[in-house]
């Protein structure tokens, strides 16, 4: 129990100081590639700190627990739609760029009634798993082209290639993943010993242990005061997380999808991302206010896992 609490302590630190170095890099390395941070965030750092996401529900399949794997996708990007968005918000109101109000947003809430459609017949099978990779195609290409016209407007710049803030990038995100590892695995002994079924594990803790990348960025970028960072981790990992990581488990290995998911959790996704987008829509600022009405649909979430509530369709 010391090891596991001492282990569950280092994932911690190691969570901080990898996004310490890795948010000091953005602004660097957007500079050299002639383009916004949030292309960085979208291509970049939303991809790396989807990595535990994979990796944990990757686990969970593989070891017969397909519950806790679909639980944690949908789990982890309520609690980032949610909790995290909230309480960056709360920190500080977060001003909202065009492109985040325009692109990002809709494509989340795609995303979200993407998954709920196809897998309404319970299960997400390897025909759905290229479905929901090859939706993730145009939204990639959107960015690579945002990059492309801002690179043709910016000059270029004769500076050598920064390679020493590339490998700290990669190192700090290697920390963030890494901490969020250990904080997932250590942390889940404890729940499983308190008798909790797969899919509340992977809809409640390893949800939100797999988001804590997401939250340490996020909330740093509030910090720095970087807006685009901020909201682009939340809704570029959401993205990624909902057709590329759900796509691949699906491929490996079909995901049979609980009723209460699509009946409840989905729902409440999609419900949380088109909360988000009236919010980001209306003044271009996500403010306190609509942060605390966030916060509590993820709280709404959790009484929900607990309690066994269900909000079946018709």
């Amino acid at each position: 129990m010391i090891l596991t609490l001492l282990f569950f302590a280092a994932g911690i630190a190691l969570l901080w100081a990898g996004t310490e170095a890795v948010l000091r890099r953005v602004p660097r390395l957007a500079a050299w590639l002639r383009v916004s941070p949030l292309v960085v965030t979208v291509l970049l750092l939303a991809v790396m700190t989807s990595l535990p996401e994979l990796s944990v529900s990757m686990f969970a399949s593989l070891r017969g627990m397909p519950s806790a794997a679909m639980g944690n996708i949908v789990g982890s990007n309520f609690a980032t739609l949610t909790f995290v968005a909230g309480i960056c918000a709360l920190w500080r109101p977060i001003v909202v760029g065009p492109t985040i109000r325009e692109r990002e947003s809709g494509w989340m809430i795609l995303t979200a009634a993407l998954l709920l459609v196809l897998s309404m017949d319970g299960r997400l099978s390897r025909t759905d798993g290229l479905l929901l990779i090859t939706a993730y195609i145009p939204y990639f290409r959107g960015t690579l082209d945002d990059a492309r016209k801002q690179r043709r407007v910016v000059p270029a710049s004769p500076a050598a290639v920064p390679w020493l803030d590339l490998a700290v990038f990669a190192l700090g995100v290697g920390m963030v993943v890494l901490g969020a590892e250990w904080i997932v695995r250590h942390g889940s002994i404890l729940a499983l010993r308190l008798g909790m079924s797969d899919l509340l594990v992977g809809v409640t803790f390893y949800a939100f242990g797999t988001s804590l990348p997401e939250l340490a960025i996020a909330l740093g970028a509030v910090f720095r005061r970087q807006a685009d960072v901020t909201l682009g981790e939340v809704y570029a990992s959401n993205i990624f997380t909902g057709l590329v990581v759900a796509g691949t488990l699906a491929l490996v290995r079909p995901l049979p999808v609980e009723p209460f998911v699509t009946g409840r959790d989905l729902p409440l996704l999609i419900l949380a991302g088109a909360l988000l987008q009236m919010f980001v829509t209306t003044g271009g600022r996500f403010v306190r206010s609509e942060a605390v009405v966030m916060i509590g649909l993820f709280i709404l979430f959790l009484y929900a896992q607990f309690a066994g509530v269900g909000l079946a369709l018709p």
